[in-house]
């Protein structure tokens, strides 16, 4: 079976960047040292450094405080991109969630309906209904 994708990283491309800001959004009450994004993302510091800083410049991350000599940092969830984004996965959750009951409801009806031909007739009627539902569905995703 084909994993899934984060829902940052299936919306807006893995790239380093997109990993570290992932990260901070799993985790929206922490504060992280350099050395935890590069432990938990998995990149050299001086990558780190490159990312935070571009974070930094957006306002997407903020400066939170420090642990000895090192300064933490955390997501700023007031920024208005920051919200589009928790938007945007909260938004493909749904639908992944949505589309995995509706599957586990079908297979459910398929293997009822199996018996006989009107059964058969109403999964015909039934699967041309979700074909029209996910038509619609589709037309509602916002343009990337």
């Amino acid at each position: 079976m084909k994993e899934v994708e984060s829902g940052i990283i299936a919306l807006y491309g893995d790239s380093t960047r997109m990993r570290v800001l992932e990260y901070f959004m799993q985790f929206p009450k922490n504060e992280f040292t350099y050395g935890d994004i590069v432990e938990a993302v998995g990149m050299s510091r001086t990558t780190a450094f490159k990312e935070v800083s571009k974070l930094l410049d957006n306002n997407m991350i903020v400066p939170s405080g420090k642990i000895g000599k090192s300064t933490t940092y955390k997501i700023d969830l007031k920024n208005p991109l920051v919200k589009v984004m928790q938007k945007s996965v909260s938004y493909r959750s749904g639908e992944i969630a949505n589309k995995q009951s509706a599957r586990k409801n079908i297979q459910i009806l398929i293997r009822a309906s199996l018996k006989d031909k009107e059964s058969l007739y109403a999964r015909q009627k039934l699967l041309n209904n979700e074909l029209r539902l996910t038509k619609n569905m589709i037309r509602e995703i916002p343009a990337q």
